[in-house]
């Protein structure tokens, strides 16, 4: 990414929680995103251990609404990642410490939970509230994270849904609101 855009500055939105000034991007470092998801080692693709990237759609002026308090994560939330959020991002009393988009990947129906294997989502299990609003920057790239597959069962094919989680969002399967369906085949 150009860092001579005309009247933009580059943060850093790892450890930010204010949300993007109309003149300012964050800065996306690569390496963020491990060792497996890179292109050394080929996103994973030649040992059978895949990483997808995922980003949010673009909305203007959107400013996520964060879940603050353990207290308001759903109850539908799958406990993984209501487990992760407690042990890794609060504050051991009931305080969320990273404003964030959580994101949570499973395998859609029960066949498919059984062959996804374990994942990771890096370099957070979400995207971090800092990257919004998107106000039509110069040169705005889109927060994206990685899923790490890390045993996917081979020559099996795997539905996978990947939800958003912050505070009012809406999951419809039919329509794909506040998710996204993709399918993986491991040779």
């Amino acid at each position: 990414m150009s860092k001579k855009e005309a009247g933009v500055s580059y943060v850093d939105c790892s450890n930010r929680d204010e949300p993007l000034r109309k003149n300012e991007l964050c800065e996306i470092d690569i390496s963020q995103f491990g060792s497996n998801c890179s292109k050394a080692q080929k996103f994973g693709y030649s040992m059978g251990k895949p990483c997808i990237f995922i980003k949010l759609n673009k909305i203007y002026g959107w400013v996520p609404p964060v879940f603050e308090t353990v207290d308001e994560l759903p109850e539908d939330m799958p406990g993984y990642l209501r487990d992760e959020i407690k042990s890794q991002y609060s504050d051991g009393q009931n305080k969320i410490t990273k404003k964030m988009v959580w994101l949570s990947c499973q395998g859609e129906n029960a066949a498919d939970k059984e062959n996804i294997g374990e994942l990771s989502i890096t370099p957070y299990p979400g995207i971090p509230a800092a990257y919004f609003p998107f106000m039509r920057q110069p040169g705005y790239t889109s927060p994206m994270v990685a899923i790490h597959f890390k045993r996917p069962e081979p020559a099996v094919l795997i539905n996978i849904e990947c939800k958003a989680w912050f505070k009012g969002v809406v999951h419809n399967r039919r329509d794909r609101v506040g998710s996204v369906h993709f399918e993986l085949l491991v040779d």
